[in-house]
């Protein structure tokens, strides 16, 4: 599976003819990376300076954290709130600790109304416990290995319905994240999950032909929740959402792992059925993805190195 920051702006492509060279070279060329981004962002606080750009963690963007801004490709130092137009920065991003709550209309029917499409013992309350975490630094037992955040104009714009039922502009309501747009994580590690796959049929909407899907169940979905909703009452802040495909509902704070493609993947995919259903299954997975825009999906995608049958 690739592992592609899709927020990134180029994608160098270099041909070997010796596959063992390539990706002796590339593995090099990562972990250089890797090391040098860890190692600039050890020095950070002393090279930089702040900005008007504020983190998830409440804390301002130093000119020495961005990667690159739009307008100012010579240097950040006279990085402006005026003509400020939109920052990436490499080497961390803001994530939750996952509460691993899920709930499934399989395995919990008893808590699961269909007519209103609910878990009686979820809620959807607003959490606000995003943390950055930096290169080389692991969370739920997964070390990030590569990662990108990005701010840009525009929600400041925009109107928003606030508790007392005016509406206000983004600039309005002084949220200090305003800038902030979502980012892009890799993480290092292995995982074993329990939970429900299936084989996607047909095209649909998001999904293709042979995609394989995975919904931990409750307590299994231990890795960082990338998800992040801005309204006029509580911020920036994610939550449980309820999801619905193939006759599986369930309730979780992500939605789905997205495994590859049986086309691509290196995997015995045999267990799983072919009409699309979702099957209970134990699966172990690696590489793990994640992608978050506010007010937009967000994706989880990892690689699939083993699965065994449970149901």
């Amino acid at each position: 599976m690739k592992k592609i920051l899709r927020f990134s702006t180029a994608v160098l492509s270099i041909v070997i003819l010796s596959c063992g060279c390539a990706d002796e070279k590339n593995s090099s060329v990562q972990i250089s990376k890797a090391s040098e981004i860890s190692s600039r962002f050890e020095e950070s606080s002393a090279q930089g300076t702040e900005t008007f750009l504020t983190g998830l963690d409440g804390k301002r963007i130093l000119t020495s954290e961005i990667t690159r801004a739009t307008g100012y490709e010579s240097g950040f130092a006279e990085l402006s709130e005026s003509d400020f137009t939109s920052a990436v920065c490499e080497g961390f991003v803001y994530v939750a600790e996952p509460s691993k709550e899920s709930r499934n209309n399989k395995d919990n029917s008893d808590v699961f109304n269909s007519a209103e499409m609910s878990f009686s013992d979820m809620t959807i309350e607003p959490l606000k416990n995003f943390k950055r975490v930096n290169i080389g630094e692991t969370v739920c037992g997964l070390t990030l290995k590569e990662a990108e955040t990005n701010f840009a104009r525009g929600f400041e714009r925009q109107t928003f319905e606030t508790s007392d039922g005016s509406r206000k502009t983004g600039a309005e309501l002084n949220f200090p994240e305003i800038y902030f747009t979502g980012g892009s994580a890799v993480f290092e590690g292995e995982l074993t999950m329990t939970g429900y796959i299936c084989r996607v049929a047909a095209d649909e909407y998001g999904v293709a032909a042979g995609d394989i899907l995975f919904v931990p169940c409750d307590g299994e979905a231990d890795f960082p929740v990338m998800s992040y909703s801005l309204d006029g009452v509580n911020g920036f802040y994610h939550s449980s959402r309820v999801y619905s495909m193939s006759g599986l509902t369930w309730q979780n704070e992500f939605g789905y792992i997205l495994l590859g493609n049986v086309s691509d993947v290196s995997a015995d995919v045999s267990p799983i059925p072919r009409d699309g259903s979702f099957v209970k299954c134990r699966v172990t997975v690696e590489n793990i993805e994640l992608h978050g825009g506010v007010n937009s999906a967000n994706s989880v995608t990892a690689e699939l190195l083993d699965i065994s049958r449970l149901s």
